[in-house]
């Protein structure tokens, strides 16, 4: 019963970070821990990557080449994977599989690689990955209350660090000098030295915090607090909410954070309130309150191009894209797309955008010169909830 409360738990929590996924001792698996070999240039290719949860099985992921609109590979994962992310300038990639206490690694432009599984111990309910080191992977363990570290050139689990109650994201400086994570149950941000692998203070912000984003400079750490409708700023050089820019009032119910590295702005998707809040930190944000854009229905996700010139919402009640002008803050246009998208992803180029849309087992790619989706293309397994594009 206790590892059953644990499943439903986070399903709740998965849920307030972006709808994606429906499922559901202390005994440590070991596992086989290959060394993983070069993975070539990724600059000379782009993928988009969707992760399908299937439902709470096993999931898979769907790999499309960013210049071709063509699918190129799918690997089979762990059981109702929801989260992704790629090692910092390395095509190595790491899925959390939530369904069954593990994470795939595998190289990402290798169609014919074969995924190692890295076991954690059993009810980690493992939710968020994150890293800005080559030779560290970190993951947010919300079954457990802990975060994982693991080794990228091994694909071992070397450590647990304790965090706060119900961890579910995690935001690492890009000096590589602290790890921030986000625990929603009670409030708080736990600080990780990574070297110590200690928490070494830890912060309390909203109610229900939800997402976390680091900007460009590490000078600042920004967290969606879902329970009351705010973003509190934390000072990564005090490890307190910063005095000046504290607590930003948003929309309802804000789930996700995108920062902007162009324009240099945090944009808020606010599932509650159908509405995008637009955060500039390059001034004081006393003079300079947010700007909410109203979008579609029940937004999960945001994604800005690298060019600066736009950024696009996934909306999954209302089963479509708005597409913000980043010159004037408005919605130039309603793109529909699949059912239920739950996440969105831009290629490095701006030439493309790409949606994971749940209810319909599909990918939208959108074409970013005319805003038109010129492919939908099928997953792999049901129910994509995660898409991300490298490099």
């Amino acid at each position: 019963m206790k590892k059953r409360g644990t499943r439903l738990a986070a399903a709740v929590v998965v849920a307030l970070l972006a709808l994606i996924w429906l499922s559901c001792g202390n005994e440590f698996r070991p596992v086989a821990s290959p060394i993983f070999p070069p993975g070539g240039d990724p600059q000379a290719q782009r993928e988009a990557i969707a992760v399908n949860n299937a439902g709470g099985a096993t999931g898979s992921t769907t790999h499309i080449d960013v210049s071709g609109d063509t699918t190129v590979a799918s690997h089979t994962v762990g059981q109702g994977p929801v989260h992704a992310a790629t090692v910092s300038g390395s095509p190595i990639m790491f899925v959390a599989n939530a369904g069954d206490d593990t994470l795939s690694a595998y190289v990402t432009f290798s169609a014919g690689a074969t995924p190692t599984t890295i076991s954690l111990p059993i009810g980690s309910v493992p939710v968020f990955l994150n890293s800005t080191e080559v030779f560290r992977m970190y993951v947010a363990n919300s079954g457990l209350n802990t975060v994982g570290v693991i080794n990228t050139s091994t694909a071992q689990l070397t450590d647990t660090v304790p965090v706060g109650n119900n961890p579910v994201a995690l935001a690492e400086l890009p000096n590589r000098s602290k790890l921030y994570c986000a625990n929603q149950n009670d409030g708080t941000v736990s600080v990780i030295d990574p070297v110590d692998k200690v928490v070494t203070a830890t912060i309390t912000v909203g109610a229900m915090p939800s997402f976390a984003v680091v900007n460009d400079t590490g000078a600042f750490v920004f967290v969606a607090n879902y329970g009351d409708g705010t973003v509190s700023v934390i000072d990564t050089a005090t490890d307190t909410v910063d005095p000046l820019s504290g607590t930003l009032t948003v929309g309802a119910a804000p789930n996700f954070l995108f920062f902007d590295k162009s324009l240099r702005r945090v944009y808020v998707t606010n599932s509650g309130g159908n509405s995008v809040s637009i955060i500039r930190t390059d001034v004081d944000p006393r003079a300079n309150p947010p700007v909410t854009v109203p979008v579609g229905m029940s937004p999960l996700s945001v994604t800005a191009l690298a060019d600066g010139s736009r950024a696009y919402v996934a909306n999954s009640g209302s089963a479509n894209v708005s597409v913000i002008n980043t010159s004037n803050n408005t919605v130039s246009k309603t793109i529909p797309v699949g059912t239920n998208p739950v996440s969105i992803a831009s290629s490095s180029d701006s030439t493309k955008v790409y949606t994971a849309n749940r209810g319909s087992d599909t990918i939208s790619i959108i074409r970013t010169s005319d805003d038109t989706v010129v492919v939908t293309a099928p997953t792999t397994a049901p129910q994509p909830v995660w898409v991300l594009t490298v490099p």
